[in-house]
């Protein structure tokens, strides 16, 4: 199997789509003395994972898999595909993984600075709105998305509020901060992923 060297370091590309991609959908896991970063997505998002694929290449000596899989009662199409470990991983599995759960680290303000880590984010758990966007934050606790609403407030300058969803916190972006969202990010993201900046009421036809 082909080892990555240690000399080798992500890119600032790789850090920020890292970070979105870990506020989201992706996860870190220790193998061995490091960890790896594993990219899983359902199939109607392979265009997400081949885009992940390409941003992480020099760390990946695997082919995406596409596969099927039982949840529950039901069978589901995935795709997926895990990088080899390395300490530049495990750097961000101590920063998202203190307690072996998942959480918002308290210098997300300083992570979640660039405008491709917050279209990856968007693109892994936004969702269209009636007249707004949400990004569905169930995964974690009222603190981390308190600090992950700071952070957006103070690095991107787009006020938020908080709904509940089965009873966790979602950070939705009513209508009137869609049009800064969308100067923020929207040339980051992919041309699958844009109908999530179009609310569903904009979607009505009149007759």
């Amino acid at each position: 199997m082909r080892t990555i060297p240690r000399e080798v370091c992500l890119s600032e590309t790789q850090k920020a789509v890292l970070v979105g991609t870990l506020l989201g959908d992706g996860a870190i896991k220790l193998h061995g003395k490091n960890a790896r970063l594993h990219i899983k997505h359902s199939r109607n998002q392979l265009p997400l994972v081949l885009y992940k694929y390409f941003v992480f290449a020099n760390f990946i000596s695997m082919d995406v898999n596409v596969f099927e899989q039982r949840v529950g009662k039901k069978d589901y199409k995935f795709a997926e595909f895990v990088t080899h470990t390395h300490p530049e991983f495990t750097a961000y599995y101590d920063l998202f993984y203190p307690s072996f759960k998942k959480i918002v680290p308290a210098n997300i303000n300083v992570l979640l600075s660039n405008p491709l880590s917050f279209a990856v984010w968007i693109m892994d758990d936004g969702s269209a709105e009636y007249a707004g966007l949400s990004i569905q934050t169930h995964s974690f606790t009222a603190k981390d998305v308190q600090r992950l609403q700071e952070a957006i407030l103070t690095n991107f300058e787009i006020e938020t509020l908080t709904h509940k969803n089965k009873g966790r916190d979602i950070i939705y972006f009513p209508k009137q901060s869609l049009s800064k969202l969308r100067k923020q990010v929207f040339k980051f993201i992919l041309p699958e992923f844009k109908y999530k900046f179009l609310p569903y009421s904009a979607r009505i036809q009149t007759p």
